[in-house]
């Protein structure tokens, strides 16, 4: 069991690297970096069960993809730092952090 919480832990930890570094892409003129990067982030999410990431990082990709530009990315990439360090890993635990996002878009 705790060969399996210490290799979370490296999952988690390379989660928060690459979104350190969609943070700095999101800083620059738009790019293919961000975008590959948000794909980058759901796919190791899914690949190891981190649900709430995926699924906040699928929904960044869209907006991102709908909005060209005027998507709120920082909404988005907080609420995804939030999901690398949510311990619930299933799908009620992604619907709450997508409704904050939809609160807030609304608000």
């Amino acid at each position: 069991m705790r060969h399996e919480a210490d290799g979370m832990m490296l999952v988690r930890a390379e989660l928060c690297e690459r979104l350190e570094s969609l943070r700095a892409a999101a800083r620059r003129p738009a790019g293919r970096d961000f975008g590959d990067g948000i794909e980058g982030i759901r796919r190791l999410a899914e690949a190891y069960g981190l649900v709430p990431v995926a699924r906040v990082a699928e929904a960044l990709g869209r907006a991102v993809a709908q909005d060209r530009g005027a998507c709120p990315s920082a909404l988005y990439l907080g609420r995804l730092q939030d999901a690398i360090g949510c311990e619930a890993v299933e799908e009620q635990a992604a619907e709450a952090m997508l409704a904050s996002i939809s609160v807030r878009l609304g608000g």
